[in-house]
């Protein structure tokens, strides 16, 4: 009945969205170009090992305000190849929606705005401002954990398809000038910007509020939808961009690319919970909440993912900071995924039978 009721929901409001014709001030074929240098240039997420930087800031009155409108003066440290340090001035405050909530976590996500010019030379040029990820609470290790798994669900969409988000993990040193907040060093890790990511791919973010899941380029929508089935998530919408940002590629094509991972099932956080008006009681029970798509060629999407297996496998050992217990978990979770993605009939009944029809 709960399934029944959403197919319902979407053939009432998933109407073609106005915004889709919208006037948008697109890029000139060379303007595209050059912004696709610059963001492929950014040495802040040209690699994957994890950075140590030092942050110095009024934690303290961060964690208690947790004000999205209020910035806190600080500076961003690290040490530079030559072994010097180098430090950058940096703008913090808090940011999210139930991470943010302190009856939720006892540390709140951030927020880095970086001046342009003082960055220059620095691992964080070309920044502006960047989600940084931390854990929910800052004294419980199991909430470590979940930072490494969700910065490699982040890694692992990446192995699918470039039209991703890159991320950049940190052992960061919190330090508060004045005292408020112990200085400790915990792990986090970075999010590149929505312009970098979409500027990459040749694309343009949309300040949009919906678009009708039909005028989603379909190969990609599929990616997404497998993707979140395979990690085990419900909380996003493509059509409504919950956990998704939009974007129009430099051919016109409309593109949706996930983020926000931290209630997949593969992680299994503590504070996850799906939405009641699903028929799931646990995060961990994969259902598929993507649209049907006739036009997508099924066996080439499910050879894409087998195609990756032997790598996420090698992503997931190479993380040496997480348990052998949360490892093998996770890779477990990961095989039921190729179980049914390699039996026909699990995946004709599990995910094709699943889908929501587009609405007209």
């Amino acid at each position: 009945m709960a399934r029944l009721l959403l197919n319902l929901a979407a053939v009432l409001f998933l109407v073609p969205a106005a915004s889709a014709g919208q006037e948008v001030t697109l890029p000139t074929p060379e303007e595209y170009t050059k912004r696709a240098a610059k963001a492929e240039g950014a040495p802040l997420f040209a690699e994957h090992a994890a950075l140590k930087v030092t942050l110095r800031t009024d934690i303290s009155g961060i964690r208690s305000d947790r004000s999205v409108e209020e910035e806190e003066d600080g500076t961003l440290s690290y040490v530079g190849p030559d072994g010097v340090e180098v430090s950058v001035p940096v703008k913090v405050r808090a940011r999210g929606n139930f991470r943010r909530d302190r009856r939720n976590c006892n540390f709140p996500p951030l927020r880095l705005n970086f001046a342009g010019r003082q960055v220059r030379g620095t691992v964080f040029e070309g920044q502006d401002k960047l989600k940084l990820v931390t854990p929910c609470h800052d004294s419980r290790d199991q909430f470590q954990q979940y930072i490494l798994q969700e910065y490699l669900v982040y890694r692992a969409y990446q192995l699918l398809t470039p039209v991703s988000f890159r991320v950049r993990l940190l052992h960061i040193t919190y330090e508060d000038p004045d005292g408020g907040y112990d200085t400790r060093t915990r792990t986090a890790f970075l999010i590149e910007s929505d312009e970098d990511m979409t500027a990459r791919n040749r694309a343009t973010v949309l300040d949009w509020a919906q678009l009708h899941p039909g005028l989603m380029e379909p190969e990609t929508a599929a990616v997404v939808d497998l993707f979140q089935f395979m990690i085990g998530n419900t909380d996003f919408s493509t059509a409504y961009f919950h956990n998704v940002v939009p974007a129009r590629s430099d051919e016109g094509r409309y593109l949706v690319v996930p983020y926000d991972f931290d209630w997949a099932g593969v992680i299994n956080a503590r504070y996850a919970v799906p939405d009641q008006r699903l028929p799931i009681r646990s995060v961990q029970q994969r259902i598929f909440r993507g649209f049907c798509r006739p036009a997508v060629d099924q066996e080439a999407l499910k050879q894409r993912f087998n195609d990756q297996r032997e790598a996420l496998n090698t992503l997931y050992e190479g993380m040496e900071e997480l348990t052998d217990g949360e490892r093998k978990r996770a890779l477990d979770y990961y095989r039921q995924f190729f179980d049914i993605l390699n039996d026909p009939r699990r995946y004709e009944r599990e995910v094709l039978r699943e889908c929501q029809a587009i609405p007209a």
